[in-house]
């Protein structure tokens, strides 16, 4: 492998720090595959080059990678991408795929081409285009490059990396001089649960077991368990554009050690439909948190209320008013029932728990009585620290923004004006809220047991609301509810007394 790093053309722009960062973390993490790692180096290769022609393009990539992430890999400042399990997958059952797609297409494998692709000279000024295509075959008479892979899901879909990808190699065999006649991707769509057990159990399979399931796949040919090739229409033009977009990348960023990043965004600009659907949403928001924030002051003090009310009562098991809310004792306080069982002479051997833990404490002091190396770092778990990699991350000068997690975080905001005006639609939702609480409460107005008492307190204390503060456009949002035509009242109002 350090052959082949020391002959790497960018080798004088590589930081020697990144250099044993990655060297350490390939040994590390990728020490089977170190040497072909070390190859990709020298050049961009046909999965990569989506990202570069999307980035010369102004287009921001949604595929493998970004081209920020390529070119930190190639100046050695970014180690390859740990596998998953749809890596996994696609590399074990590649094999496969090409064996459905030659039978059931009657397709052979055209040696002597992928040979001469292997060891073609490489075009003066295009030495960074590398890369080896899955295959070179005939079929029908015209020579074909497939690209297989095995989706999680399968569609006709052809994304724009899998398109570029077989063009990167199309001009590989162009420079070769090799007459390439159609582009494919073969896909083959077999169910989820076939496919999880063949990436984990084909590699202990005879060769003639693969092939007899190939020869089922392909005879079955049909939804679900069957390969699809789906032609890519071979574009001169997309040729040219890769041609030119990675040269640019390699010459003038990734020889010159310089990480391409996308410029920062001013104005968020929105078509007005989109910015008034926004708007919309952000109204509705500040609306059901103030309806909720009331709501959730009211429910409060209705449980206090509940607690003081039966405070000397020996309630638990009996009956209440409503059997719609449940009202119960609350759980014994842990501390308080040992403690009390310990004054009442338990051991701490008959309260001992069944499932014991170790004393990492007792342990430790064990261990280091022992003569053990108490600081050794394998006996320490290996816990990542979030704030760490922040630091480390923002000292190499990497926008982080694009390691967010996917959606938004939606809130009210802080600022004194905004807390001002989100005040008004408080008080509003406790005017409404409130008027629809007492309206809906349990009626004592016919109860003779009740003429004489004292007026009940009610648990709520509506809000008036202050008017000039609301807009036009948010008067909608607080007309009046909608009247029953039969009663001529609220629908959720209770008039049931108490008996």
């Amino acid at each position: 492998m350090k052959q082949t790093l020391d002959r790497l053309p960018q080798f004088d722009v590589i930081a020697q720090e990144d250099a044993a960062r990655w060297i350490d973390g390939i040994t590390r993490y990728h020490a089977s595959r170190a040497d072909w790692h070390a190859k990709r180096l020298h050049g961009i290769g046909g999965s990569e080059m989506g990202a570069v022609v999307s980035f010369f393009r102004g287009e921001r990539h949604t595929g493998f990678n970004s081209v920020t992430e390529i070119v930190e890999g190639k100046l050695m400042k970014r180690l390859p991408s740990f596998e998953t399990f749809h890596m996994r997958r696609g590399n074990a059952l590649e094999d496969l795929a090409r064996q459905v797609y030659l039978k059931k297409h009657g397709a052979v494998i055209d040696h002597a081409a992928m040979a001469a692709m292997a060891s073609a000279r490489k075009r003066a000024g295009y030495e960074f285009m590398v890369g080896n295509p899955d295959d070179i075959v005939i079929k029908n008479g015209r020579r074909y490059i497939p690209d297989y892979k095995v989706p999680s899901t399968f569609s006709d879909e052809i994304d724009f990396d899998y398109e570029v990808q077989l063009h990167h190699y199309a001009t590989l065999a162009n420079i070769a001089g090799i007459r390439i006649d159609g582009l494919e991707l073969a896909k083959l769509d077999i169910p989820s649960e076939m496919a999880e057990h063949l990436t984990q159990n084909v590699s202990s399979f005879s060769p003639q077991r693969i092939s007899d399931i190939a020869a089922s796949i392909a005879a079955m040919d049909t939804p679900g368990c069957r390969i699809v090739a789906l032609p890519v229409e071979l574009k001169r033009s997309l040729q040219s554009e890769i041609l030119a977009a990675g040269k640019e990348c390699w010459n003038d960023y990734v020889l010159k050690g310089v990480v391409p990043r996308f410029a920062q965004r001013g104005k968020l600009e929105l078509d007005k439909v989109t910015e008034l659907r926004v708007a919309q949403y952000q109204q509705q928001y500040i609306m059901a948190k103030s309806g909720i924030t009331y709501l959730d002051s009211v429910a409060k003090k209705a449980q206090a209320g509940i607690n003081g009310a039966l405070a000397e009562v020996d309630f638990e098991g009996k009956a209440l008013p409503l059997a719609v809310v449940t009202v119960r004792p609350n759980k014994l306080d842990a501390e308080r029932v040992i403690a009390e069982a310990k004054y009442l002479g338990a051991t701490p051997e008959e309260l001992q728990a069944d499932k014991r833990g170790y004393s990492i404490a007792a342990l430790v002091s064990e261990l280091s009585l022992r003569g053990v190396d108490v600081d050794s770092p394998h006996l320490y778990e290996q816990t990542m620290d979030l704030a760490k990699a922040e630091a480390y991350l923002r000292d190499r000068g990497v926008d982080t923004k694009q390691l967010r997690k996917d959606g938004v975080i939606v809130e009210l905001a802080r600022q004194k004006d905004a807390k001002e005006f989100g005040k008004v639609f408080q008080e509003s939702a406790a005017e409404r809220f409130g008027a629809w609480i007492e309206e809906s409460m349990i009626s004592v107005e016919d109860d003779p047991e009740f003429q004489s008492e004292e007026p009940v307190d009610q648990p709520y204390m509506p809000i008036e609301m202050e008017t000039g503060h609301l807009s036009e456009a948010f008067v909608r949002a607080f007309e009046p509810a909608p009247i029953n035509e039969n009663t001529n009242q609220n629908p959720m109002r209770a008039t049931t007394g108490l008996r």
